[in-house]
């Protein structure tokens, strides 16, 4: 209110918030207010009193409730002045929200109305309304308790004749033509010359071109021509076409034709379909400064199917701690960048499966897709420089609105690192297999599932919740086909490998738990990241690409990337070379709230660490040990200040170390200002 009365001065400028003056007028709406809310919550015996206090110049505002004993619902009676909707309802009498032995609830008897409703408009009753739903409640039952009877009420017909209505029954619709538009109801109103392409019963109407395939349009369609209307079918139509990417906007109208008939005009105003894209941003990777770029094509129509090509060419410099080299010649084209990474990315997305059997049912509802894509990557380290080719075949699908599935059943990745003469030596004095093996080329062929719970809606005042599960493997099948066909070992590692390269064998899984609970436009958000990956046969470690790290902008915020654990290893013995585990563990709770439209706050604690399994003597405390579980947690608070765009945000996170496992006193809490950390990002860390 300061900052309102100090800006105030200006007309033109608002900000911060107003005083609110008090109104004796509203004190007594609002007790009127809470009485309703309480009848209308089944307490019909409130009672709600207004206390005021004065205190300098403001007052301090009381209201006593008391609420009394809810009634609660006894019988459940129906009432059908159309027999013919008695059995779509009653059929579905299961699914009710109104339940003997509950709380009497206004809110609960509009939702039913509203189920109801949507019961029948499924079974063609298109033009059936809540109107038509109407509750008697009869509160003299005695006990505490209301009997409830639903009446279901014929439609009011106006006579033309007349300035009167009669009752008359519902009318059931079917489906009779369908049309579909491309373009949007304005645009083909105002549109010369239109031509038009019949497929499976549909009128496909456009102007100049047909850019789209008629099968890939139709195939989206729920419903057919003679077909009950159905508002699920209608609701599912929806979302499949939107699903398409190709339309900026979905109209489906109907048009009355007679007695029991509906016309079905679909408008699909197309999107612009081919574009070109240049980005540039400043990089902050755990506190290593950099620069990044990308040029990129996109077409969301290449073969007329809705088919989505995405070619990208990015590259990037950075500035990174060297490990265990000189900095004098890592320089690259005289800048002080010392990292260098650039390689193209296409991927291709199919709107269907591509399976040799038919999975037409299956497809209709779950907004299949089918995505290939391969990448090139080198990077140019002052230790190392890797090369890494990949490519993935993959499905997508959605099994509900919340739920959505991902299956990659090829994931291949072949890494070749050539290392400098002065890293190599560096890890061969560590004599450390684990650092060998995870610093030599290698082969992967993995499969990966993916789930993903998501039940965020439009009404952000709800809690939701965030759930992601990831299983993978990698290996398996070239294992089995090496033993199966008595493939010689290589004399040296005394293991298979694929192509001349020696492929990692290993099962990995990992979740992401999120709950999210807003509160007047601030929310407490608290996470749970747990994640293990175990090696084993041809392979003894995991892939460097596959390991976990500790630290970074979106984890433990206090430490920079790669540099927490893993465990309690000494600080004396911490470098970022042995600074990656197989099991990885992090909560984080944060609270976010509004300064102003644009500024954004955040308080947030972070907890958590890297281990491996099995013990190391060439690192001591680095393994996962029960007993040591505590010591080894890290723990990092900090404050965040994002700037809210709405298309995105950028993030500005500073945080301290509270607990640092890799101190000599691990269990000792100490916030340690000069190892602050700032974390930069883009959009939120969870």
């Amino acid at each position: 209110m300061g900052w309102y009365n100090y800006f105030s001065k200006n007309e033109n400028t608002t900000f911060g918030e107003a005083p609110v003056v008090y109104d004796s007028l509203q004190t007594i709406r609002s007790v009127t207010q809470l009485n309703l809310y309480l009848k209308n919550k089944g307490y019909f015996q409130n009672e709600v009193v207004a206390e005021k206090k004065l205190h300098k110049r403001k007052v301090i505002q009381t209201f006593r409730i008391k609420t009394g004993l809810p009634y609660l619902i006894n019988e459940i009676n129906y009432s059908f002045h159309d027999p013919a909707l008695a059995g779509y309802v009653l059929d579905k009498q299961d699914y009710s929200l109104i339940k003997k032995g509950k709380n009497f609830d206004v809110d609960i008897l509009d939702n039913e109305r509203e189920r109801i409703k949507n019961v029948l408009k499924n079974h063609g009753y298109y033009y059936f309304t809540n109107n038509s739903i109407k509750y008697k409640v009869d509160t003299t039952a005695g006990n505490q308790s209301v009997n409830i009877s639903i009446e279901l009420l014929e439609e009011k017909e106006q006579l033309i004749s007349h300035d009167s209505t009669i009752n008359v029954p519902h009318k059931q619709y079917s489906i009779n033509d369908i049309y579909m538009f491309i373009g949007s109801k304005s645009s083909i109103e105002k549109a010369q010359k239109l031509d038009t392409v019949l497929f499976n019963d549909v009128s496909i109407i456009y102007t100049n071109k047909l850019k789209f395939k008629s099968r890939m349009l139709t195939h989206t369609l729920n419903f057919k021509p003679k077909e009950i209307y159905s508002l699920q079918d209608q609701n599912n139509t929806y979302r499949q076409l939107s699903g398409l990417k190709l339309f900026k906007n979905v109209s489906i109208l109907y048009e009355n034709i007679d007695s029991n008939r509906l016309n079905t005009s679909i408008y699909l105003a197309p999107l612009i379909l081919k574009s070109f894209a240049l980005e540039g941003i400043g990089t902050n990777t755990g506190g290593d400064l950099g620069v990044e770029g990308s040029v990129s094509y996109e077409n969301k129509n290449i073969f007329r199917g809705g088919e989505i090509l995405n070619i990208k060419l990015k590259g990037g410099l950075q500035i990174q701690r060297v490990v265990g080299v000189s900095n004098s010649e890592n320089e690259i084209l005289g800048t002080p960048f010392n990292t260098l990474e650039f390689g193209p990315e296409v991927s291709l997305e199919f709107p269907r499966f591509l399976l040799p059997i038919n999975l037409q049912k299956f497809s209709k509802n779950s907004n299949p897709k089918t995505i290939i894509t391969s990448a090139y990557n080198f990077q140019q380290r002052p230790e190392y420089a890797r090369n890494l080719i990949q490519g993935t075949f993959g499905y997508s699908w959605s099994e509900s609105r919340f739920k959505k599935h991902f299956i990659n059943p090829f994931n291949i990745s072949l890494i070749k690192i050539d290392l400098t003469d002065d890293f190599k030596n560096k890890i061969i004095a560590e004599n450390n297999p684990f650092l060998i093996n995870a610093y030599t080329d290698h082969f992967i062929s993995a499969i990966q599932y993916s789930f993903i719970f998501n039940n965020q809606d439009f009404n952000k005042t709800k809690s939701y919740q965030y759930f992601k599960f990831n299983v993978e493997t990698s290996g398996n099948m070239l294992s089995t086909y090496n033993r199966l066909s008595d493939t010689p070992k290589d004399v040296e590692t005394d293991s298979y490998d694929f192509i001349g390269i020696r492929y990692a064998e290993y099962v990995k899984s990992e979740f992401d738990l999120r709950l999210y609970h807003p509160n007047n436009g601030a929310v407490l958000v608290e996470r749970l990241n747990v994640g293990i990956g175990v090696p084993y046969g041809n392979l003894d470690v995991l892939p460097f690409e596959k390991s976990y790290f500790g630290g970074g902008s979106n984890g433990i915020r206090a430490w920079p990337a790669r540099n927490l654990g893993p465990g309690s290893l000494s600080d004396s013995l911490l470098n970022a070379v042995n600074q990656i585990g197989e099991l990885k563990i992090e909560a984080n709770i944060e609270y976010r709230f509004d300064i102003t439209r644009l500024f954004k706050g955040a308080f947030f604690v972070d907890a958590g660490n890297i281990w491996i399994l099995k013990e190391d003597e060439k690192r001591p405390n680095a393994e996962i040990n029960y007993k040591r579980f505590y010591e080894d947690l890290a723990i990092g608070v900090g404050f965040g200040l994002r700037l809210d765009f709405s298309f995105f945000i950028f993030r500005f996170d500073i945080a301290s170390p509270l607990k640092d496992p890799s101190k000599d006193n691990p269990k000792a809490y100490q916030i340690e200002l000069k190892k602050t950390t700032l974390n930069l990002g883009i959009g939120y860390p969870f």
